[in-house]
């Protein structure tokens, strides 16, 4: 029996490196078939990141006008709504005389915080909210006779900007209206609608 071993051991160890080898290579086709199947199925979501970072850019846009109350807005047009609606939405009315609700995130809250927004002709850089009318402004520009001022609120104690009327959320001290003029070389912004260039 031993010898019978003897004589089978060098067949069985050449038939143990062809399975060996032939195992190595299968794995090897696998993992290129699979690497072939994730790059082919990461080409549709690559597809549709792009048509998604496509439509985001396409619903930014500069409008420009007055933050106002919209229910204030609506009754001076004849509109009629309940009292304590008056001061619930507020809304961008457009030169054109268009009214556009605004996200009350913290830089929309900013407009029903500090009424002397509500008094600035502004120009709003927002983003429209997919499948809405409702825009969440981005950044916010006073417009005067005198040029266009970017607008939020500073602490001098902690050198930090924000976005509305509060405590500052550092030292909790007061914070005030900041008011930089803007670039030169940064274009007026379009109209309601337009894109920004």
């Amino acid at each position: 029996m031993a010898g019978v071993f003897h004589t089978l051991s060098p067949m069985l160890a050449d038939v143990g490196r062809a399975f060996l080898q032939r195992r190595r290579l299968l794995a090897l086709l696998v993992v290129v078939a699979s690497a072939g199947r994730m790059a082919r199925a990461d080409e549709p979501a690559k597809d549709e990141g792009a048509k998604e970072a496509v439509a985001q850019q396409e619903s930014v846009l500069w409008l420009r006008g007055r933050v106002v109350w919209l229910a204030e807005v609506l009754e001076s047009r004849g509109a009629r709504s309940v009292p304590d609606a008056r001061q619930r939405t507020l809304a961008l009315e457009t030169d054109q005389g268009e009214l556009i609700p605004i996200l009350e995130d913290s830089r929309g809250h900013a407009f029903r915080a500090d009424d002397r927004l509500r008094k600035m002709e502004v120009e709003l850089l927002a983003r429209r909210l997919p499948g809405t009318s409702v825009v969440q402004i981005i950044q916010v520009v006073e417009v005067t006779k005198n040029g266009r001022f970017e607008v939020d609120y500073w602490c001098d104690v902690c050198a930090i900007a924000m976005f509305e009327l509060k405590p500052c959320d550092c030292c909790q001290g007061e914070i005030e209206l900041r008011r930089r003029p803007l670039a030169k070389q940064r274009p007026a912004a379009p109209t309601a609608g337009d894109k920004p260039k």
